[in-house]
């Protein structure tokens, strides 16, 4: 199935659209203005030549997946200790004459930044490509290189992706999907969160059986040149860059307060419960799950303006959350 497509021009406030969306969607004209797009549109060596006048020395991360892995991001076994690529620090323009050079070279290892801040390492960019009114707060990220696989992951933020250069396939699932993923273990992932080890376009239906509950449900998105793909939180999305050149800006944000004013990540509540609660007997992971339910999942606003008298964490206070967010971390210390 296909994710639809969008024009800004029929919304009148995109974020809170896109907050209340829950589903992935493509932005067709969200970043039309951005003379990198024009310059992409001529041809990826224009586009790169412009970026080598902008790049600065700053170190990027940058992984060199060997050719007979096919551009996958993945691991060689099933201990999942030894991954298909080695990651180094390279300078950003380095990379990006490697590329120019390579460009013609269907043979050579694939090359893929990942997730570099482009205020450093292209600090005149965002001057001359500026962000929506409601991203212009977040930092821009870049991710580069040749034909690359990333495979099935989730991120916790919402986020905007935009196909600068190239061509982009997701393939999207929702995250109530996982049972049926097969989902490396969380504590070894390739870099971040867990991977699935599906590929979710041509899956391996004898490796991971489960998955063919799963296949129909897949959502794809192929981008353009310019096109944006917005990702709701915790959707799993395996991407498929396919041409010599592929170049992604995106954007993640949080409108909430918890991570940038409380300093806690949901990830680290996952982690937290992995260590406490997963290897308790039967009977009182079921009664940690009722709890887990009523203040967590159910929310229950039974104190919420209820009494001028109760201004506690189940009251929303802002001044309890982050009293008892700092209480936390110290006792994390310990």
């Amino acid at each position: 199935m296909q994710v639809d497509r969008l024009s800004i021009n029929n919304i009148n406030n995109i974020q809170e659209f896109l907050c209340n969306l829950n589903e992935p969607i493509i932005i067709t004209d969200l970043f039309s203005h951005w003379p990198s797009v024009t310059l992409a549109k001529q041809s990826p060596l224009v586009l790169l030549r412009s970026l080598v006048t902008q790049a600065s020395t700053e170190l990027v991360d940058t992984l060199i997946i060997d050719k007979k892995y096919k551009g996958l991001i993945g691991y060689t076994d099933n201990k999942f200790k030894n991954y298909t690529f080695e990651k180094h620090n390279a300078p950003l323009i380095s990379v990006l004459k490697k590329l120019i050079i390579n460009f013609n070279n269907q043979g050579s290892d694939t090359i893929a930044v990942q997730s570099a801040l482009i205020n450093e390492c292209l600090p005149d960019f965002c001057i001359k490509n500026s962000a929506p009114k409601f991203l212009a707060n977040v930092p821009p990220r870049i991710w580069l290189g040749n034909a690359a696989t990333v495979p099935g992951h989730y991120d916790t933020e919402h986020n905007i992706a935009l196909n600068l250069c190239g061509k982009r396939t997701f393939y999207l699932l929702p995250a109530n999907e996982i049972k049926n993923l097969y989902v490396a273990p969380i504590d070894r992932t390739v870099a971040g969160p867990a991977i699935s080890l599906v590929d979710f376009e041509n899956p391996d239906f004898e490796k991971y059986p489960k998955f063919k509950a799963t296949k129909e449900k897949v959502l794809t998105a192929t981008l353009e040149i310019g096109e944006a793909l917005y990702i709701p939180p915790l959707w799993w999305h395996n991407v498929k860059a396919i041409d010599p050149v592929n170049i992604l800006v995106n954007y993640w944000w949080d409108p909430t307060s918890t991570k940038s004013d409380l300093g806690l990540e949901a990830t680290d509540s996952l982690l937290h419960s992995i260590l406490t609660l997963r290897n308790l007997p039967e009977s009182q992971r079921c009664a940690w799950q009722a709890l887990f339910s009523h203040y967590v999942f159910e929310k229950t606003d039974e104190f919420k303006n209820k009494s001028n008298e109760y201004h506690g964490i189940l009251s929303n206070s802002h001044e309890s959350l982050k009293s008892v967010a700092n209480a936390l971390k110290e006792r994390m210390k310990q």
